[in-house]
């Protein structure tokens, strides 16, 4: 499977994002709910262009994960 694909189909992630539509996850408290080490080696594996095709909401969950 290709690693872009990995990330979307990633359980933490689909998580977070659902968090994200409740308002949970914009809560600094739940920040260490989610365990994100696969999710972060799969996003560090994409190269630019592939992390340049992702979309916002993908983007903005990263950028919570790592506090950007």
């Amino acid at each position: 499977m290709e690693k872009l694909e990995q990330l979307k189909k990633n359980e933490v992630l689909k998580e977070i994002i659902a968090d994200s539509f409740g308002g949970i996850m914009y809560d600094s408290a739940n920040k260490n709910k989610y365990n994100t080490k696969e999710l972060l080696n799969l996003w560090d594996s994409l190269d630019g262009g592939e992390k340049g095709s992702v979309g916002g909401i993908i983007k903005g969950a990263i950028q919570f994960i790592r506090g950007d």
